[in-house]
């Protein structure tokens, strides 16, 4: 038995052909798609740019830590935080950990991790020391660590104390 191809044929195998397809397109469309939860990757900080410019933003809160400026605190800490802590302006000089008026101090990030929250705000976990601005002496420099949630539309900040738990765990890449 011959195949003859006629011009009947040739319909009939297209039209097959074309059911075929559509059937396995409508079939991978109605299939429901898994969701896949989306895991916050944790990444250290290698854009110099980015590193001085966040801690640049650490030494100001550092400043107004420095000089118990209860305005510009208010205006830098993490609404979060303050609501989970009860912050206001009359009890916020309480609530952080302060630093001695008469010396100043300088903070100097040594590492950095980011993490992306949303398409807005980027989560910057900093780790520096914390020393005494003086000329001729040498004192130990504290472990220092905060967190600065950093709104890349508006260009705004605000801080978080933070006890440093990424950097203890020391997070390998």
């Amino acid at each position: 038995m011959e195949l003859k191809l006629t011009k009947n044929n040739v319909i009939i195998i297209i039209i097959f052909l074309i059911v075929l397809f559509s059937g396995l397109i409508l079939y991978n469309y109605r299939q429901p798609k898994p969701m896949v939860e989306e895991k916050t990757k944790i990444s250290l900080v290698t854009d110099y740019g980015r590193f001085f410019s966040i801690s640049n933003a650490a030494n100001k809160y550092i400043s107004y830590l420095n000089n118990q400026d209860i305005n510009n605190l208010i205006l830098l800490l993490n609404s979060k935080y303050k609501e989970k802590n009860n912050i206001n302006s009359d009890n916020i000089l309480h609530n952080l950990t302060l630093l001695d008026t008469e010396k100043e101090y300088i903070f100097e990030a040594r590492k950095m991790y980011n993490e992306k929250i949303n398409k807005n705000i980027i989560r910057y976990y900093i780790y520096g020391y914390l020393s005494e601005n003086v000329m001729d002496e040498y004192f130990r420099p504290e472990d220092y660590y905060l967190i600065i949630d950093l709104d890349i539309n508006n260009l705004i900040f605000d801080v978080t104390p933070y006890n440093g738990k990424i950097f203890k765990e020391d997070i390998n890449e």
